[in-house]
């Protein structure tokens, strides 16, 4: 068993291990930097102009073109139960959920999962390498950062062939970075507001959230412990 289902399987998670630190703070800088002058207030935009339903309606849809990914990864991980419920959210609300802007699955029992390529190299024993942020990404790690790249290319609205298709792609991932965005303005926020170092915060956050997914395990925020004076730069 490598050392990433170790940690899965017995809860302990490394979350201070970061050899690319200097590099990783400056793609910090580099992230916060276009964050705060350009998607930031983009999603704040957004938010103005638009309701809860229309922003609601805007994440099942990108969520739902998301669905044929997820159901390949559940079969990769034998999780051929929550596959074949992935597979009926993504016909029910295709169909009667109008290409997925709205979400009668999920009233009918049809619960959404979320499963990546990462996850699934972490099922099958890969670990997940040192913490690392991608520019304009943020986040990750080399497994996840591969399994990123294999998800896209997987993604069949990335290899459909059609009358605008390049514009339909390139619509589509602003309206997912907007709603995400979006949907994180508060949690940010907070991230920034706190006396801890926000990026070694973010790190923790996202170490034990990631290893939590890979060991489908129910993630806590507020199990994050306070990060020890030694590992802040003020």
């Amino acid at each position: 068993m490598s050392l990433a289902l170790g940690a899965c399987a017995t809860g302990m998670v490394d979350d201070s291990a970061d050899p690319f630190e200097d590099f990783n703070r400056q793609m910090f800088g580099f992230n916060e930097g276009l964050d705060q002058a350009v998607l930031e207030p983009a999603a704040r935009g957004y938010r103005a102009v638009t309701n809860e339903p229309v922003r609601q309606g805007v994440s099942n849809f990108v969520g739902n073109l998301g669905e044929p990914v997820v159901f390949a990864n559940e079969l990769l991980q034998f999780k051929v139960g929550g596959a074949a419920e992935t597979f009926g959210r993504f016909v029910v609300n295709s169909t009667v959920g109008l290409v997925g802007i709205f979400d009668p699955a999920t009233s009918m029992g049809l619960e959404a999962s979320n499963e990546d390529f990462g996850q699934t190299l972490g099922y099958w024993g890969m670990a997940s390498g040192p913490y690392l942020v991608l520019p304009v990404i943020g986040p990750s790690s080399p497994r996840d950062a591969f399994g990123m790249g294999v998800d896209a290319a997987a993604n069949p609205l990335t290899t459909a062939e059609f009358e605008g298709d390049t514009e339909t792609r390139i619509g589509v991932g602003i309206l997912a970075g907007l709603s995400a965005r979006e949907g994180a303005l508060e949690t940010v926020d907070d991230v920034r507001g706190t006396r801890l170092d926000p990026y070694t915060t973010l790190r923790r956050f996202h170490v034990r959230n990631r290893a939590a997914q890979v060991g489908n395990r129910e993630f806590v925020p507020s199990d994050i412990q306070e990060v020890p004076d030694y590992e802040l730069d003020f």
